[in-house]
C-alpha cells in the first residue's frame, strides 16, 4: 500500500483542480484519463500479475474512460479480457474518446452480463462455471450521492455475487466520495486506486469496509498546498480536510528529558466512576499511565477504589463526593478528563459547569460529561477543552439522529466544534478531529476497538498527552492515532474479536516510546 497525501479533496475541489489543469492543456483532461488507466494497470501488474483474465466493467462517464484506457493496456499487451459497460459514452466526452481508442485497437465491448453459462442459477445460489480472476471496478465515479438502480445496481450486485479480487477505479462504486456514505448497493472492493487527489469518503464512515487496500496516484499533478489556492473557489469545503497515520506523528510524541522527575511528566486528573461503574474509571487510569503521565488521580466513588487498587496501585485516588478535595485536585492537576461511567444526574451536571468555567485548564469532556452537556440551554462554547463523542453522543449534542451523523461524518464534527468549541474528536470508523482551522481524519484503527471501555482507554491518553504538554489539537491526534494503531496491533497479534481495552497497554507504552 503507498503512503497517502497529507492534503484530503472533495468531489468538487477534485473539479476544480481538473479545472486549472485543464486550462494549460487545451482544454481538457484526457491526459489525466490516459495516466488514471495507466496506474490501474501499473498496480495490475505489481500486484495481480498472475491474473489470467481480466474482466472490465465499464460505465458511461469518465470513470468508465479509466476503464477503456485500462482494458486498451491490456489488449495492448496480451493479457486476456472481457470489457462490459453500462452504455456508450456521451459524444465528445473524455471518456468517449477512451472508448474509440480501445475499439479501434480491436478490443470489443459487451452490453450484458454473461449469460453463456458462465454463471447458471442453482435455486438461492449462484454456481460459477467459469470467472476471471480479476475484476476492474469502473462503473461509477465520485460524483454519486444517492443509492445506484436500474442496471447499475443489477452489475454491481453481479460483480459482488462473482466473488473475485476486485480494484476499484478511484472509489468503489456505490460509495459517496465525500461523506463515506453507502446510500445502496456499492462494490466490495479488495483494492481501490484514487487517483490525483485523495478523497474523505475512502476514510471515514460505512465506506471503510468496502474500499480495501488504498493505493495513491498522483498522475503527475502537484496538490501540495491546493486547499490555499482553492481558498477563494466557490468549490471550496467549510474546512481544508487532512489525514494522518501513527508514523506521521513521530515528532509530535512527547520526551522525556533525563531531567524529569514524576511531576514534570503531567499530572492528571480524572473524574469518573459512580458507584457499579468503577471499570471506566479503572480503564481511563491505564490509559493515562500506559502513555506516559507521571501522576494520575482518579476522583471516584470510595466503593470503587479496592478494586482500582488491586489492578493497578499506581493510581492515586479521592472521593469525589468530596467538594474540597475535587476543588483542590483540579487546581493540583495539569489536565483533567470528566465523564467515563460519572452518570447523568444533578451532581454531573454542577461538576460540568462548574468546569466549564474553570480557566487555563486543559479538560477532556467524555461520555456522561457530553450526555449533561447536551442537556445545558446556555451558550457552553468553549475553547480549552476537548470533546469525544461517539455518534450516538453527538447527535444527542446536535439534536438529530445518529443515522444523520453517519450520513456525513465531517459536517457533523465540524457543527459540534462550532457549537461548542474547543477540539472536536468523533469516534467511529475514521476517527475525525475538528479544531475549527481545519479536518483531520485520523487513518488508524480496527475492529478490535468496537468494544465497551474502549473510548475510556482513549480518554485517558488524551489526557494524559495534554498533562505532558502537547496542545488540544494535537493530543487529540495522537491520541486517536496511538490508540487506533495499538488496537490494530493487538488485533493481528491475537485476533479483531475479543480483544478488551486493557489488552492494548503494552502497545501503547510500546508505540509512546518508538521515537527514543
Amino acid at each position: 500500500m503507498s503512503k497517502l497525501p497529507y492534503e484530503v479533496f472533495t468531489s468538487d475541489e477534485v473539479k476544480q483542480i481538473e479545472a486549472d489543469h485543464a486550462k494549460s492543456h487545451n482544454g481538457h483532461c484526457f491526459d489525466l484519463m490516459q495516466r488514471a488507466g495507466k496506474s490501474v494497470f501499473d498496480y495490475i501488474i505489481r500486484e495481480c500479475g498472475d491474473a489470467k483474465e481480466v474482466w472490465v466493467f465499464c460505465g458511461k462517464g469518465n470513470n468508465g474512460g479509466d476503464g477503456y484506457i485500462v482494458a486498451s493496456l491490456l489488449l495492448e499487451n496480451g493479457i486476456k479480457h472481457r470489457v462490459f459497460a453500462t452504455g456508450i459514452p456521451h459524444e465528445g466526452s473524455e471518456a468517449s474518446y477512451a472508448y474509440e481508442l480501445f475499439i479501434k485497437q480491436g478490443g470489443s465491448v459487451e452490453y450484458e452480463l454473461p449469460n453463456n453459462g458462465l454463471v447458471q442459477e442453482a435455486g438461492a445460489e449462484i454456481i460459477h462455471v467459469s470467472k476471471p480472476d480479476l475484476i476492474i471496478d469502473a462503473l461509477l465515479g465520485t460524483g454519486i450521492e444517492s443509492a445506484p438502480t436500474g442496471i447499475t445496481a443489477k452489475w454491481i450486485s453481479y460483480i459482488n455475487k462473482l466473488n473475485t479480487f476486485t480494484v476499484a477505479v478511484d472509489v468503489p462504486s456505490g460509495i459517496c466520495a465525500d461523506t463515506g456514505g453507502v446510500p445502496g448497493m456499492c462494490v466490495c472492493a479488495n483494492a481501490t486506486v484514487c487517483m490525483l487527489a485523495l478523497k474523505p469518503g475512502l476514510l471515514t464512515s460505512d465506506a471503510v469496509d468496502f474500499v480495501g487496500d488504498i493505493e495513491f496516484a498522483s498522475l503527475d499533478v502537484d496538490t501540495n498546498g491546493y486547499h490555499e489556492i482553492l481558498t477563494e473557489s466557490s468549490y471550496k469545503s467549510p474546512l481544508p480536510i487532512f489525514q494522518v497515520g501513527f508514523d506521521d506523528l513521530q515528532d509530535a510524541l512527547p520526551i522525556r528529558l533525563p531531567s524529569y522527575n514524576k511531576g514534570d511528566n503531567g499530572k492528571v486528573l480524572i473524574i469518573s466512576g459512580a458507584r457499579g461503574m468503577g471499570g471506566a474509571a479503572i480503564i481511563c487510569g491505564n490509559g493515562a499511565l500506559r502513555s506516559g503521565a507521571g501522576l494520575v488521580k482518579i476522583a471516584m466513588d470510595p466503593s470503587n477504589v479496592t478494586a482500582m487498587l488491586s489492578v493497578r496501585p499506581e493510581l492515586m485516588s479521592i472521593d469525589f463526593n468530596d467538594d474540597k478535595s475535587v476543588i483542590e485536585a483540579i487546581s493540583w492537576a495539569d489536565a483533567i478528563a470528566v465523564g467515563p461511567g460519572l452518570g447523568v444526574n444533578e451532581r454531573t451536571a454542577k461538576l460540568i459547569s462548574f468546569l466549564s468555567d474553570v480557566e487555563d485548564q486543559n479538560l477532556v469532556f467524555d461520555a456522561d460529561a457530553l450526555n449533561v452537556l447536551a442537556t445545558f440551554e446556555q451558550d457552553y462554547y468553549r475553547e480549552n477543552r476537548v470533546l469525544t463523542p461517539h455518534p450516538g453522543e453527538a447527535a444527542r449534542m446536535l439534536n438529530i439522529s445518529p443515522d444523520e451523523v453517519n450520513a456525513d461524518r465531517l459536517s457533523a464534527c465540524y457543527k459540534l466544534q462550532q457549537k461548542y468549541g474547543g477540539v472536536v474528536l468523533l469516534k467511529g470508523p475514521g476517527t475525525i478531529v475538528c479544531d475549527g482551522k481545519k479536518l483531520t481524519i485520523i487513518h488508524e484503527g480496527a475492529p478490535s476497538l468496537a468494544t465497551g471501555g474502549s473510548g475510556d482507554l482513549l480518554t485517558g491518553i488524551i489526557v494524559s498527552l495534554l498533562g505532558q504538554g502537547l496542545s488540544p489539537e494535537n493530543a487529540a491526534i495522537v491520541g486517536a492515532a496511538l490508540h487506533g494503531r495499538a488496537g490494530f496491533l493487538e488485533g493481528i497479534k491475537k485476533g479483531m474479536i475479543g480483544t478488551l481495552p486493557m489488552d492494548l497497554c503494552q502497545n501503547i507504552r510500546e508505540l509512546i516510546n518508538v521515537k527514543d
